[in-house]
């Protein structure tokens, strides 16, 4: 076949039209993200139980649920949070399942279970991750509430018929309200309570289908209208005939009025009350397409609205994605330039193009690779082209130079094979061992894992490509770019330098690390010895994915439970004021003195981190000046931002941090297991205390707090003989301190809520609590203090069930210029922790966040490396038809880790992940040079060479293309090494594991590798002598 396609006319350009249409159709329906989704698949459980504690929620609500959803298949945790008035449950599903199977069986068993209480709402489920957020559009001006909530309806729907957008949700503004409250001493007047009212506006306030009239000619549905929609209508009920005669409508009773509720829901830009529009795209759109949907739809309003209306995108997480992938496209394409260049000089430059070609059909075989599996163009995937432009070109370097060396006898078709066939075990072989390798790597376990297996896919799509290229394509070109020409001078300069150094230089120390064998082997393994202590002894540190930096950054606060928004208001008041200095102070060494601080958004009632809402939190989002183009880091920001706010009285929590949480998970994260709630307290706060004692450290929380304070009320003794039961009396209470909420209103399209309770004056104080009149079934009122005992207590904010154990989470964020996440945990998990469970009976703990991440991801990357290995004998041990030559080029893998761990010490980088895969991935690339480098050693052998002059022959003979190739490789990722963007610090981890692992091991096999086979033969030249 090769050489038909060689001596065709058409067949290979015709190839290789048909790959490069086929990568240009796929590539523009690539989807385009920082990460491949990594989330696992997760259900979310949502019961409103609405006035009850954390503690009721707990038993009523949490409890029931473990014992229902246990037996769903596929469930790996369950974690049920209660708080005030609701449960929220997260269901996680073990991977290998399918996802709508899971979540089906989740919704059914939930379904099913009948021990909810009476007043809990029914239970809500929901596949999780079905939306990723993109954007958000503020809306503000000088205009009433109501007036803005009306346009942002308007535009909410505009938004939401955008290609690619699933949900459009609304803050800022609370909820649309029509409030009906009413006075004590109003309602003791007539001889009513609140839950009276409430029930005279539901018998008023309908509208029913009333049944049909079915005539002769025609039916007539009948329906019974008598919806109120306003509170002028509102007002007109009819609550009370009085004796006279007269009709008390609700208007004479009570106060109606149109707000947005709770107070607390509101949001300002730059100081300047706003709605807030937040855009999630669905999980399979492109989120800069969505995003530049949004933009347009906003400029679009922006020209047509009045000044009076301001209209912007706000807190855009999605654009930066735009710049990193440009990051990479640009390193890529000065990559090729360089690897064409290098490839220039040791071929003539139209041989040097034709081999290079290589490189277009790789990418077009992995974009069709891409857009068939599903993969997105992301960061990983784009590394992954990264090292194919450099990795590809071994096997177009190869079999270029072999046809070179064959055609000078003449460019025929047949030389022309002869030339590939010679080299065509060895490129197999080469091919074969690198999917050995690379194979493994892509079933990876783990969050970290889903980010990072994507990469040896494309990488293994591209070299299967641009094999095919380099058998069927590349000789057809080559063929015909053969011309007897006269080399130029720089050309004959060039070779006879190069000749130079290969003989005297290279070839020299090959004869000389040959002759000095076992010193040489000494000194390989006691420096293979030094790198291990020396990464075992903290010398180099480990973290799981280095941080990445984006343009908006969030300060979320959260005061005790129970603190007034007034409260709330001044503690984010003076954040506000420590942000704009910080502004003023960086702004003047930003490019051009631009504003570091582009706007502010403030979010009262909001605090992700905290998982509450309420008056007590309150969220300051920034955005930033972006992050390619400040020279400000969010780390620099961060210190000088917490500097600057200082100390902030009453407030319990502080974090500073990106919204979002990146592949790697929590920095630091420990789980603490107790039946008790007060020893789990206990244990949670000293082990948050012991975290905080180590450096770097910062956003340190703990999710079991105290709730706000409460008043627990029971019946007082002889309270049963008035014929009052604990659930009348707690009726009449929610009526009256929670409030009734009525079916809701629909005006237009428009949903209001109806709620009715006592007016906020009446609800202040204890006092009036104990004065509230309890209405008696004959009719009397008594005061609640006279028939109910309150004691003063505090609950708790929320209780963590994971699995059906209480658990307490502690954690924490850490600077990585200060500290490290993975020694910290270590140091915690390895003395503080055990000596806390040693002290406390029943106490247990257990590691998440980023150690158990990694962990994970590690143990999988060792093993599939492990895998690789034992491929890579295989495959060897088949080539060479020896058991123990394979040995001798697998000894450059270990040797080759050298060059990755001191690359690491050299650019002040610390190995993760990616410094991991790039690792491994050097197995599969170095020994392709070695497996050159034997097989000419063999073939010398067979000429009657001896082992000695044979390894040193073989090194003179093959450093031309290993030069080439390691060449090639490591000018496609230079530029990315010395890239110093913000946005490029996770990926150069594994840039420099290949690059300086590259390195290494290429002067290891000229070296090493030829004494190591002098060695081999000593040791078998001492075998036959005994």
């Amino acid at each position: 076949m090769i050489r038909w396609f060689t001596g065709h006319p058409t067949a290979g350009n015709l190839l290789l039209l048909l790959f490069l249409a086929a990568g240009l159709f796929a590539a523009p329906g690539l989807l385009r993200e920082t990460f491949p989704d990594f989330r696992a698949v997760e259900a979310e459980i949502i019961v409103p139980y609405r006035g009850a504690a954390a503690e009721d929620v707990e038993t009523a609500i949490c409890a029931p649920l473990w014992d229902g959803v246990q037996g769903v298949e596929g469930l790996e945790t369950f974690t049920c949070t209660a708080q005030t008035g609701r449960a929220r449950a997260v269901a996680t599903m073990a991977p290998g399942n399918d996802a709508l199977r899971f979540v089906n069986s989740l919704r059914t068993e939930v379904s099913a279970i009948d021990a909810f209480p009476d007043r809990a709402d029914p239970a809500i489920v929901r596949e999780l991750h079905r939306a990723d957020p993109v954007t958000s559009v503020a809306i503000s001006g000088d205009l009433p509430l109501g007036e803005l909530d009306l346009y942002a309806d308007a535009l909410s729907d505009r938004l939401s018929a955008l290609p690619g957008v699933t949900r459009v949700s609304r803050g800022g503004l609370g909820t649309r309200t029509l409030s009906v409250t009413a006075t004590q001493a109003v309602l003791e007047s007539h001889g009513l309570t609140p839950a009276a009212l409430a029930t005279a506006i539901s018998a008023q306030n309908i509208d029913l289908p009333a049944g049909t009239l079915e005539g002769p000619g025609a039916d007539l549905t009948l329906r019974f209208t008598a919806e109120r929609d306003t509170a002028t209508a509102l007002a007109t009920i009819p609550v009370l005939v009085l004796e006279n005669g007269a009709t008390l409508t609700l208007g004479d009773l009570a106060l109606i009025a149109e707000r947005f509720e709770p107070p607390q829901d509101r949001a300002l830009v730059d100081g300047t009350p706003a709605i807030i529009i937040d855009v999630a795209k669905a999980r399979d759109a492109d989120a800069l397409r969505v995003l530049d949907g949004v933009a347009a739809l906003v400029a679009e309003e922006t020209a047509r609205l009045p000044d009076t209306i301001t209209v912007s995108v706000v807190q855009d997480v999605t654009s930066i994605i735009r710049d990193r992938l440009l990051m990479l496209v640009q390193n890529g394409v000065i990559g090729l330039v360089l690897v064409i260049g290098v490839m220039s000089l040791f071929f003539r430059p139209g041989f040097a193009i034709w081999a290079a070609m290589g490189l277009p059909v790789a990418f077009a075989g992995a974009f069709l690779w891409m857009a068939l599996t599903g993969l997105s163009l992301n960061m990983m995937t784009l590394v992954a082209l990264l090292m194919a432009i450099g990795i590809v070109m071994d096997d177009s370097i190869v079999i270029a130079d072999s046809i070179a060396v064959h055609a000078a006898k003449g460019a025929t078709v047949e030389n022309v094979a002869a030339g590939v066939a010679a080299v065509m075990p060895g490129v197999i072989s080469s091919f074969l061992t690198t999917l050995a390798v690379f194979l493994p790597l892509a079933f990876l376990a783990g969050e970290l894992g889903a980010v990072l297996e994507v990469l040896p896919v494309v990488l293994l799509a591209a070299l299967a490509a641009s094999l095919i290229e380099a058998f069927l394509i590349l000789p057809h070109h080559l063929k015909g770019g053969m011309k007897d020409t006269a080399p130029s001078r720089f050309r004959t300069r060039f070779d006879a330098g190069f000749d130079r150094l290969r003989e005297k230089g290279v070839g020299r120390l090959a004869e000389a690390a040959i002759r000095w064998r076992w010193l040489v082997a000494g000194l390989a393994l006691g420096a293979l010895i030094v790198t291990v202590g020396a990464l075992g002894g903290g010398v180099i540190k480990r973290e799981a994915l280095p941080e990445i930096d984006g343009d908006v950054l969030e300060a979320r606060l959260m005061l005790p439970a129970g603190t007034p928004l007034s409260r709330t208001i001044e503690a984010v008041d003076q954040v506000e004021a420590a942000l704009e200095r910080v502004n003023a102070r960086l702004t003047p060494g930003q490019p051009d003195a631009q504003p570091l601080v582009v706007r502010r958004i403030t979010r009262l009632g909001r605090n992700l981190s905290a998982g509450e809402s309420g008056a007590h939190v309150a969220t300051v989002g920034v955005d930033l000046l972006g992050a390619e183009t400040r020279t400000s880091t969010l780390d620099e920001i961060v210190t000088l931002w917490r500097a600057e706010i200082g100390l902030l009285p009453g407030v319990n929590s502080l974090i500073l941090t990106e919204p979002g949480i990146g592949p790697q998970g929590i920095a630091v994260e420990l789980r603490l297991t107790h039946p008790d709630l007060a020893t789990l307290e206990a244990a949670g706060r000293a082990t948050l205390a012991e975290l905080e004692t180590y450096a770097g450290v910062r956003n340190a929380i703990l999710d079991l707090r105290p709730g706000a304070p409460e008043l627990r009320l029971s019946l007082a003794p002889g309270a049963e003989a008035l014929g009052l039961t604990a659930g009348d009396v707690a009726g009449q209470l929610r009526a009256a301190f929670l409030g009734t909420q009525l079916a809701e209103i629909r005006r237009g399209d428009l949903a209001w809520d109806l709620e009715v309770r006592l007016s906020d004056t009446d609800r202040a104080t204890r006092a009036d609590l104990g004065a509230f009149e309890i209405a008696l079934p004959a009719g009397d009122t008594v005061p609640l203090a006279s028939i109910a005992t309150i004691t003063g207590a505090r609950g708790w904010s929320g209780i963590t069930r994971r699995n059906g154990v209480r658990t307490v989470t502690v954690s924490a964020d850490v600077d990585g210029r200060v500290g490290n996440a993975d020694a910290i945990t270590a140091q915690m998990t390895g003395g503080f922790l055990p000596d806390l469970v040693a002290d406390t009976p029943r106490l247990g703990f257990e590691v998440g966040g980023q150690a158990a991440n990694s962990a994970e991801t590690v143990a999988s990357i060792l093993r599939g490396f492990l895998i690789g290995l034992v491929g890579v004998y295989i495959v060897l041990s088949f080539q060479f038809r020896s058991y123990v030559e394979p040995l001798i080029v697998m000894v450059t893998i270990p040797l080759a880790f050298l060059g990755v761990i001191w690359g690491h010490a050299l650019m002040g980088y610390n190995i993760s992940m990616p410094s991991l895969v790039g690792a491994a991935s050097l197995a599969g690339i170095v020994v392709n040079n070695a497996i050159l480098l034997v097989g000419v050693i063999k073939a010398r052998r067979t000429e009657g060479f001896s082992a000695t002059d044979a390894a040193s022959e073989a090194v003179r003979a093959r450093f031309r293309p290993i030069f080439v190739s390691v060449s090639t490789t490591i000018m496609g990722m230079a530029p990315m090494l010395l890239e110093t963007s913000t946005q490029a610090q996770t990926l150069k981890p594994l840039v420099i594991s290949v690059v300086f692992g590259l390195l290494a091991a290429t002067v290891l096999i000229l070296l090493v590798l030829p004494a190591f086979y002098a060695l081999l033969e000593d040791v078998r030249a001492r075998d036959r002598s005994t």
